[in-house]
């Protein structure tokens, strides 16, 4: 029934586009009789191209109001408005009414019974798309995306792309036409067609006569017109290749995000989600070596990745297996951030430093301990109640996931003054739910840098405070601190110190007070001198000492808040000395070497993988 009603439509939307061209030709042009409507919505949201509104109520419904139009012969669905907005696509066609509503904020019902409201909805959605393309708005492909975001039409097969960029064309014509430029007052926009639909496709595009069959759609000379490189109309960067079963509408609002491991590989997990016996499917598929992002179900449908809670979900399933860490590459983890960032701006009111961040998330599962619960809505499928799957898993890094998520959209506080004092946002008082603060100390011309803390108090497992070797979150962690456990002294060999501090949604405490100051030290050399070099740096358990004279040492080594590790004499045979710390137990973190001889005493930064 779907395939028929397909085909039907399509043949109609053919003959519909036809005499848009050729009523093009025609000097009689239709009246608009709400210029001044479409003059308030520009005046409303100046960054939308002026005559796109009208070009697009052109196209769709000659500049008037639909409302209460005479059922179609054929069973094409109904549009509204003077914009030709579709309600029920009958599982055919995209129900773009409701969607322009959702990012618009005006009703349904007043879309479709008042032509201002109906206007001002489609130039508010326009608005909302060209804010997730900033700073590109107005490229030629970008008029193409948006025009496709907010239209009706599927575009999965060959017929159906061609339809829907034969709309396109219909648009873009209009935009590029002087004499729809002069009758309707807009800018002259020379827009480029063939960077928009490719040379090829433009020519079949422009064809007075095309032939259209199951095999293939060619122009008046044989030009082949080949399927679109298919872009998501939801996120730009992905490819789109929805499924035609396997999804149903929402009912509720979208308010989190699913992060999956598909256990299997991209190819497979696309073409499985186009498998309508496998009642399965997911938003985004993610690849593992380059990122590589495809969309199988549009965002304002309903995917089934999540059992009871697929209703207010958007699922990502990311190539690769939960036991094998090397799936997750940078360049996925990256790609996925990006694309979750652009969901966390794209009106759903997700917002993304709810990001599951915890240490304890890539192990904690939600049918286990009821958390990390509901305020939390970027997560794991293990992190969602009434599951048995357990993916990410443990390999998956959710502390680099926030911070990739989060980083571009953070701002750091820096301070170069030698002393200082530095609290959370609550200062005196408590601190606040869903804080993330980001304070560089990079005293002038320092090279040591000493923290004194005045305060500390955090709710335990949920509220964290970062301390970093350096001026980005991704430089060595020094030390990851919660509850009232941290040392009172710090002190730190190099020019820069970055205090992150992250809380959740609920229950805050006292926080933290810090002090710094800034010092000069001349006798450190991070990573080699004259007196010896210490490698590998960083090391794992074993670490070795070169001297460069075979004398007596002795050799401490600290942690990063001064306490005493181990302290020997050593009189070395060749200049070499090789320490095993495995003794140590040492955690991942930032450690410090010093050699004293009878020549020179030398501290050396170590960094523990």
């Amino acid at each position: 029934m779907v395939k028929h009603l397909g085909m039907r439509t399509f043949l109609f939307f053919l003959f519909f586009t036809t005499t848009l061209t050729v009523f093009s030709q025609n000097n009689q042009l239709p009246t608009n009789n709400y210029q001044q409507e479409f003059t308030n919505a520009y005046n409303q949201y100046p960054d939308v191209p002026k005559g796109v509104l009208e070009a697009v109520a052109y196209t769709m419904t000659r500049f008037n109001h639909l409302q209460n139009t005479t059922e179609s012969c054929t069973g094409l669905p109904k549009t509204y408005g003077v914009m030709g907005m579709t309600l029920d696509g009958q599982n055919y066609f995209r129900n773009n009414l409701n969607y322009i509503s959702q990012v618009s904020g005006i009703a349904v019902n007043d879309m479709i019974q008042n032509p201002q409201q109906n206007i001002l909805a489609y130039a508010a959605a326009y608005h909302h798309e060209l804010t997730l393309l900033s700073p590109f708005y107005y490229k030629s492909q970008n008029f193409a995306h948006i025009l496709t975001k907010l239209s009706e039409l599927p575009n999965n097969e060959l017929q159906q792309d061609y339809a829907l960029n034969a709309h396109l064309y219909g648009v873009l014509s209009f935009l590029n036409d002087t004499k729809m430029q002069k009758a309707y007052n807009f800018p002259n926009h020379q827009l480029d067609l063939k960077r928009v639909f490719g040379e090829e496709n433009l020519k079949v595009l422009q064809s007075a006569h095309v032939s259209v069959s199951e095999n293939g759609i060619t122009g008046d000379y044989g030009e082949t017109y080949k399927q679109s490189n298919n872009k998501s109309v939801d996120y730009p960067p992905a490819l789109s290749n929805l499924t035609s079963c396997n999804f149903s509408s929402r009912g509720v609002p979208i308010s989190a995000v699913t992060v999956h491991t598909i256990q299997g590989t991209y190819a497979g997990a696309i073409s499985w989600a186009n498998n309508c016996s496998s009642n399965v499917s997911y938003h985004y598929v993610l690849r593992s070596n380059d990122g590589q992002v495809t969309q199988v179900v549009l965002e304002t449908d309903k995917a089934w990745h999540v059992g009871s809670e697929n209703p207010y979900t958007i699922g990502m399933e990311h190539e690769g297996f939960v036991n094998d860490s090397s799936w997750y590459t940078a360049a996925m983890y990256q790609s996925s951030a990006d694309l979750v960032r652009d969901i966390t701006q794209s009106g759903y009111g997700i917002n993304p430093l709810r990001t599951a961040y915890f240490p304890w998330a890539s192990t904690t599962n939600y049918n286990a301990s009821s958390i990390p619960g509901s305020c939390i809505k970027i997560k794991g499928h293990q992190h969602y109640p009434n599951q048995t799957h357990t993916d990410p898993g443990a390999n998956w890094d959710w502390d680099y996931y926030f911070k990739l998520i989060n980083d571009p959209t953070s701002t750091t506080v820096v301070n170069t003054n030698a002393t200082g004092n530095v609290t959370d946002l609550g200062g005196t008082g408590t601190y606040t739910d869903d804080e993330r603060t980001l304070f560089l100390i990079q005293p002038t011309n320092a090279t040591a840098i000493t923290l004194t803390v005045n305060q500390f108090d955090t709710e335990p497992g949920w509220d964290y405070l970062y301390i970093y070797d350096g001026a980005t979150v991704f430089d060595p962690l020094i030390g990851r601190y919660d509850g009232t456990s941290i040392p009172s002294t710090f002190n730190i060999v190099g020019s820069a110190v970055l205090i992150e501090f992250r809380t959740d949604c609920a229950t805050t405490a006292a926080g933290y007070d810090i002090s710094w100051t800034g010092t000069i030290i001349t006798d450190v050399d991070e990573l080699s001198s004259q007196t010896a070099i210490v490698y590998p740096n960083p090391f794992d358990d074993q670490v070795t000492v070169t001297l460069a004279d075979n004398e007596n040492v002795a050799l401490t080594l600290l942690d990063v808040t001064g306490r005493i590790i181990f302290n020997e004499k050593i009189t070395p045979q060749n200049k070499s000395i090789k320490l095993d710390l495995t003794p140590y137990n040492l955690h991942s973190g930032i450690y410090f070497i010093q050699i004293e001889s009878a020549q020179k005493n030398q501290t050396i930064k170590l960094i523990k993988h």
